[in-house]
C-alpha cells in the first residue's frame, strides 16, 4: 500500500485541507478536529444540521488557520491554540469534553455568516476524550474532537468501486478520511488490524459507519439519497453502512503522500 492522500479537518464539519506531509499524534493527526462550533447548549455542531458548515473551506499557516466563506469570500484567522482561562464543557456525542471558549470577535464573525448564534471552542492538550471502551486495544487510546476515533482510512480502491456502481459520481472527500491509499483491494482496509508507516503505528479497531454527510452537496446545500442508497445495497451490516476503518495510533511520527504501509497484522 502507499499513501495518495493526507487530509485534516481543523474545525470540526468545515472544509478539510490536503497536506502533502502530517505528524500523527496519538489523537491524530495534527490539528484534526481540534475546533469545533457548539450551539447555546454547548452541543456540537456538523452539516447533519448546519449544511452551510461544507461552504467554509480552510487553509493552513504556520501562525493561524484561514478560515474563508466560499459564498461571499470574507476571511477570518483562528489562532493555531486558542489559549483562555474561559473553560466550558461540551457534548459531543455523548461525550463531555473540557474545552476552551474562542475570542469573542471570532465567535460574532462564525455567528453572522452562519445566521445564529454560535461559538467556536478548542480541545487543549489536557483535555483528554478517550474512545469507547468496546474498541480500545490498550484502554489508554484517546482522540480529538472526531465522530469517535482518531484516523480514518479509506482506500481508492473503495471509492472506485462505489462509483463503479452508483448512478452519482462520489468524490473521496464527501468521506472526509484522513489517510487515502492505493494498491489495495477495494474494502480491504476493513481487514486491517495493524499497520507501520515509518515509525508510526496504527491499529484498526471499527469500520466506520456512516451517517448522512457524504450525501450533501456542498455547492446547493442539499442532500439527496447517494451514496447512501448504493451503500446500503453492497456495504450494509446490521443496521450500520460500512465505508471506511477507524484507527487508533499506538505510535506515533510523520506520514508522507507517498509513503509506503507495511501491514503487520
Amino acid at each position: 500500500m502507499e499513501i495518495t492522500g493526507l487530509f485534516i479537518y481543523p474545525i470540526k464539519s468545515l472544509g478539510g485541507i490536503s497536506l502533502q506531509s502530517s505528524t500523527v499524534e496519538i489523537r491524530g493527526l495534527k490539528y484534526d478536529r481540534r475546533w469545533m462550533l457548539i450551539d447555546e447548549n454547548n452541543r456540537f455542531l456538523s452539516q447533519r444540521e448546519l449544511p452551510v458548515l461544507s461552504r467554509f473551506a480552510m487553509t493552513l499557516s504556520e501562525e493561524c488557520l484561514i478560515v474563508t466563506n466560499t459564498l461571499n469570500k470574507e476571511q477570518i484567522n483562528i489562532p493555531l491554540e486558542i489559549e483562555s482561562n474561559q473553560y466550558k464543557k461540551v457534548q459531543i456525542w455523548e461525550d463531555e469534553v473540557l474545552a476552551t471558549l474562542g475570542p469573542p470577535e471570532i465567535n460574532l464573525w462564525f455567528s453572522n455568516q452562519i445566521g445564529r448564534k454560535v461559538e467556536l471552542v478548542y480541545q487543549p492538550n489536557e483535555s483528554i476524550r478517550p474512545i469507547d471502551p468496546d474498541y480500545s486495544v490498550t484502554g489508554k487510546e484517546h482522540t480529538s474532537l472526531s465522530d469517535g476515533y482518531p484516523v480514518l482510512i479509506i482506500s481508492e480502491g473503495s471509492l472506485d468501486y462505489l462509483n463503479s456502481v452508483c448512478p452519482e459520481y462520489i468524490p473521496m472527500e464527501r468521506f472526509r478520511p484522513n489517510i487515502v491509499v492505493k494498491n489495495i483491494e477495494a474494502f480491504h482496509e476493513d481487514k486491517l488490524k495493524k499497520i507501520k508507516i515509518n515509525d508510526v503505528e496504527l491499529y484498526g479497531v471499527k469500520p466506520c459507519a456512516r451517517c448522512n454527510v457524504p450525501n450533501l452537496n456542498p455547492d446547493s446545500l442539499k442532500f439527496s439519497n447517494e451514496p447512501s442508497l448504493t451503500l446500503s445495497k453492497i456495504r450494509k451490516f446490521g443496521n450500520k453502512i460500512l465505508f471506511g476503518q477507524n484507527l487508533v495510533v499506538h505510535n506515533v511520527g510523520k506520514v508522507n503522500v507517498g509513503d509506503k504501509i507495511s501491514v503487520v497484522d
